[in-house]
C-alpha cells in the first residue's frame, strides 16, 4: 500500500514538475526548486483527492475508439463554438442545457466523464450509479452547448439524450 502511495505522488510529481518546467522561459536553480516543491505539495494533494474519492477507473470497454474520436470531437466542438460566439455577437444568446445520457456497458465512468468534459461543448456534472455497476449502465449528467451529437459521444453511450 505504501509503496502504491509512494508511486502514485512519484508519477503525479514527475508529470506536475515536467509540465512547469515546460512554461518557464529561463531555468535557475531556484525556479528549479520552487517547481520541484511546488509539485510536490501539488501530488501529495492530488493523491489525498484520490483517496479520499475512492475513484476508480472502471471499465475500459470503448475506450481505444473513444481516444481516437476525441480529436474530431474536439475539432467539431470547436466550430461549434466559433459558431455559437459569432451568433452571440450579432445579439442571439446560447442556450445550453443539462441532458442526461446512459453510458455503454462496461465503460468507466471515470475516464469517459473526463474525456467527454475535455471537449468545449460539453461538461459532465454528475454520475447516477454506484461504483460497483462499472460494469452495468451507468446514468450521466452534463450540460451540452448545443444539441448536435459528436462521434465521441456516441461511442461512449448507448442512445440518445434526454
Amino acid at each position: 500500500m505504501a509503496l502504491t502511495a509512494f508511486g502514485e505522488v512519484l508519477a503525479w510529481w514527475v508529470v506536475l514538475a515536467v509540465l512547469n518546467i515546460l512554461f518557464i522561459s529561463t531555468v535557475s536553480a531556484l525556479e528549479l526548486a520552487m517547481v520541484a516543491a511546488g509539485a510536490l505539495i501539488a501530488a501529495v494533494a492530488a493523491r489525498a483527492v484520490h483517496t479520499a474519492s475512492g475513484a476508480r477507473l472502471g471499465g475500459t470497454r470503448r475506450w481505444g475508439a473513444a481516444v481516437l474520436a476525441w480529436p474530431g470531437a474536439v475539432l467539431a466542438d470547436l466550430i461549434r463554438l466559433w459558431w455559437i460566439t459569432a451568433r452571440a455577437l450579432g445579439g442571439r444568446l446560447p442556450e445550453g442545457s443539462l441532458k442526461s445520457m446512459t453510458l455503454a456497458p462496461g465503460t468507466g465512468a471515470a475516464w469517459a466523464c473526463a474525456l467527454l468534459s475535455s471537449t468545449p461543448g460539453a461538461y459532465v456534472v454528475d454520475v447516477h450509479g454506484t461504483r460497483e455497476a462499472a460494469q452495468e449502465s451507468q446514468t450521466v449528467v452534463a450540460h451540452f452547448l448545443t444539441d448536435d451529437r459528436t462521434r465521441l459521444e456516441g461511442v461512449l453511450t448507448e442512445g440518445t439524450r434526454r
